[in-house]
């Protein structure tokens, strides 16, 4: 008997609710199996820290203090 014949079978014998519980699972389990795979390619990942500090003079222009991001974020 195959392996999915026998989950069949079992599932068939457990009352109503923990078939239907069992049913709920499955679908999920379909549902993660069916979202593309996270990339953890280290060789992506690298360059993290990087691409980080590429980002560093983005508010040179801007007259942005410690204290005007508190008032920002405090709405003071």
């Amino acid at each position: 008997m195959l392996t999915l014949e026998m989950a069949i079978q079992k599932i068939q014998q457990l009352p109503l609710e923990q078939q239907r519980k069992a049913i709920a699972f499955i679908e999920g389990l379909e549902f993660i199996s069916n979202q593309p795979p996270k990339n953890n390619d280290p060789e992506l990942n690298s360059n993290q820290e990087q691409d980080f500090f590429e980002l560093a003079g983005i508010w040179s222009n801007q007259d942005i203090t410690t204290e005007s991001l508190r008032l920002t974020a405090w709405k003071i």
